[in-house]
């Protein structure tokens, strides 16, 4: 996973993951049969983590804008898992125009986190705390676009201040659909 999300999926191979690792080429291909395979075991155990760090975090507090809080600060702390920021946004930028099982695979798991946000936002406007003419789908744009900024400019730009930026975005987006002062 760290060498994909610096080098990309395709230049994740058997011979440098082997070289890495200290393996033997045909250790590894006992398990990846393919370059296909080493993707997507890959994507999958990559999921894992982003399932683990971000998906589970609206558990740990209480429904609502907590949990939408708790959620979205996962997701930003989540970034600096890996030596090349949020294996995910990587990732799609790398296989957004290849058709394909990784591209799917991709896909899901990028799904999976807006689908996630989407939820909480929905649960936080059913308890009232999102103004009911709040358009949720903008919402998610939105917030969603502050997590993506927040990797693209820490990484590229090495600004390490972009996850509080990011927090800061969130949170006055959030306080503008709740009708609170940010």
């Amino acid at each position: 996973m760290q060498l994909a999300s610096v080098d990309g999926l395709e230049g994740t191979t058997l011979g440098r993951l082997s070289t890495d690792l200290g393996m033997s080429k045909s250790s590894l291909q006992a398990l990846f049969p393919s370059k296909l395979d080493l993707q997507l075991a890959t994507i999958a155990a990559a999921y894992d983590v982003f399932a683990s760090r971000v998906l589970s975090a609206p558990a740990t507090t209480d429904p609502g804008l907590p949990s939408v809080y708790a959620l979205l600060d996962a997701w930003i702390d989540y970034q600096g898992s890996f030596k090349g920021g949020c294996f995910f946004a990587a990732a799609a930028h790398e296989f957004d125009d290849h058709p394909g099982p990784v591209r799917d695979a991709l896909r899901k798991a990028f799904q999976d986190g807006r689908q996630a946000v989407a939820e909480q936002l929905r649960l936080a406007r059913r308890f009232g705390e999102i103004t009911p003419d709040t358009n949720l789908d903008q919402l998610l744009f939105e917030v969603h676009g502050a997590i993506l900024e927040a990797n693209i400019t820490r990484q590229f730009l090495a600004d390490l201040e972009a996850p509080n930026r990011a927090r800061r975005a969130i949170h006055d987006r959030l306080a503008h659909a709740t009708n609170t002062p940010s």
